[in-house]
């Protein structure tokens, strides 16, 4: 029998985002049989989309709850500080040091740089990386872009495992010189498909909270209200359409520095009315079951697990064709794809979904039947946990 197995997961922030939730739903889920597990996590500096500091906190009581251990480590932020990287980098070596873990797994672009150095020079027997997407494009300029990926170049050398999320994303990757294919898996964002199948089941429902009239014809997205998810581009797609469907209402759940700007723009193309950012919600189905279309309007994105979810309640989905959305997405089959920042061709895409409606409820059975047990949660812990084991059989 294999003995325990200590696993310590590194995120930069422990928060609502879908980074988060898939780290704490894979640390929740590890068999305490054959894994002991230890959360590190940095803190949400000034920041609070996804909930900032709250959520973190939120999150390492249930930690607790749960009998998890866990590390807050305030000096592992997301902004980029030489002298506060060092001091974090410093911190994760002693921790690591006191822990003494079998495996390290580090969780998006900058733990996974700090927490991949730190189990590097502490000498962890077994390094695995899961970036959630990337930054090679979408989120900074050429030259930052460029930076990142020789850094992840370098990095990949002393990491066991790459997990990506999508089989899209791991090409990318790979056509970068970042990993090699035999160690790199592909594993999907778990979510609980039954409660999501379940959402829509007695038909569209609308939320109080939504705030919208009772004929509204409701457009919704989930995510933080951050630039790279392209949300100014759904909201002018939504001016361009509201002359015509003067029914039509955007529900946005999600919180971040973009709120206030979203509703100048919105104000600016007289659709304030029609326009309601919510905040962040964690009853997302019954979101999801007041929703007529789902849009998905990222520059960039590693999967998408808003987008999973929605398609798996049988919502019509449109979504940009960036990131690892393709490998989800077959266009006009489960979906449709529009170009990154395009809101002319976002708009076209909704009018074709506003207007037959028949062919948009094809479009999200469909959806539905394409969302299946391998983007379950169980799914995703015992492939993680198989990573983890074929691991130990190379280091033995």
């Amino acid at each position: 029998m294999m003995a325990v197995r200590k696993v310590v997961h590194i995120i930069t922030r422990l928060d609502h985002g879908g980074s988060a939730r898939n780290t704490m739903l894979t640390v929740l889920g590890h068999d305490r049989t054959q894994f002991e597990p230890v959360m590190v996590t940095g803190q949400a500096e000034s920041w609070n989309a996804q909930g900032g500091l709250t959520a973190i906190m939120e999150n390492l009581r249930f930690l607790d709850k749960e009998a998890i251990r866990y590390h807050l480590v305030p000096s592992l932020v997301r902004h980029l500080s030489p002298k506060g990287d060092l001091a974090a980098l410093w911190n994760l070596v002693v921790l690591l040091r006191q822990e003494q873990p079998d495996i390290v797994h580090t969780h998006t672009s900058k733990a996974g740089v700090l927490g991949r150095l730190a189990a590097w020079i502490t000498a962890v027997p077994k390094i695995v990386h899961t970036p959630h997407g990337h930054v090679f494009y979408g989120h900074f300029g050429s030259i930052r872009s460029w930076i990142f990926l020789q850094i992840e170049r370098a990095l990949a050398w002393i990491t066991d495992e790459l997990i990506a999320l999508t089989p899209v994303e791991r090409t990318e990757h790979l056509e970068r010189g970042i990993g090699v294919s035999d160690r790199f898996a592909v594993i999907p964002s778990g979510i609980d498909i039954d409660r999501f199948k379940r959402a829509r089941i007695g038909g569209k429902v609308m939320p109080e909270w939504f705030d919208c009239p009772s004929d509204a014809t409701v457009i919704g997205s989930v995510g933080w209200l951050t630039d790279i998810k392209g949300h100014r581009f759904l909201v002018d797609a939504v001016a361009r359409l509201k002359q015509e469907h003067p029914h039509l209402h955007l529900v946005i759940l999600g919180s971040g520095d973009q709120h206030d700007a979203l509703l100048r723009q919105a104000s600016q193309a007289g659709i304030t009315q029609a326009l309601h950012l919510v905040g962040h919600r964690e009853d997302v189905d019954c979101a999801l079951a007041g929703m007529n279309c789902f849009v998905l309007p990222s520059l960039n994105e590693g999967m998408g697990r808003a987008l999973i979810e929605a398609m798996a309640a049988g919502l019509p989905v449109i979504a940009s064709r960036t990131g690892g959305i393709p490998a989800l997405i077959e266009d006009e089959k489960n979906g449709l794809l529009v170009p990154p920042g395009d809101s002319l061709a976002l708009a076209v895409a909704l009018r074709r979904i506003l207007s037959d409606p028949a062919w948009a409820s094809t479009l999200g059975q469909q959806a539905m039947l394409s969302i299946g047990t391998d983007y379950g949660v169980p799914a995703m812990i015992r492939a993680v946990e198989l990573i983890y084991r074929g691991a130990a059989v190379r280091h033995a």
